[in-house]
């Protein structure tokens, strides 16, 4: 039985994907230093895409089945979780007082502060 409806799926989809994970890392331009952790972690996401993608091409190319697609997928998977403090480096709640962070926070800033806390700490570092 030779399946590759999941392969086909991903393969009819193209690089859109990737392209829109690309242009979500742009946007951290504009956070500059700020953003520097996260905005690598983005780019290994999209190149996990690019992995997994590339991989749905071969597998139809060579008329595999879906399951190459899902070993490949779990090493993909595996390698993230091994590499989980780069790959993904956003936490949910203030590293200093547990608030809830918004999604800007979450997903941009590297120091994972709130604006209350972020601000006393730029005020204690420009006067010391």
């Amino acid at each position: 039985m030779n399946t590759l409806k999941i392969s086909s799926l991903l393969l009819d989809a193209g690089l859109w994907p990737l392209i829109v994970l690309l242009v979500i890392n742009l946007t951290f331009r504009k956070y500059g230093k700020a953003a520097a952790v996260k905005r690598m972690a983005s780019l290994y996401h999209a190149i996990a895409v690019f992995i997994i993608t590339s991989l749905a091409a071969l597998i139809v190319k060579w008329q595999l089945t879906d399951l190459y697609l899902g070993l490949g997928t779990v090493l993909v998977i595996g390698i993230m979780v091994v590499f989980r403090k780069q790959v993904f480096p956003y936490q949910r709640t203030c590293a200093a007082c547990s608030a809830q962070l918004d999604l800007k926070t979450i997903y941009y800033m590297d120091d994972n502060l709130c604006p209350r806390c972020r601000e006393e700490r730029s005020g204690t570092e420009e006067h010391p």
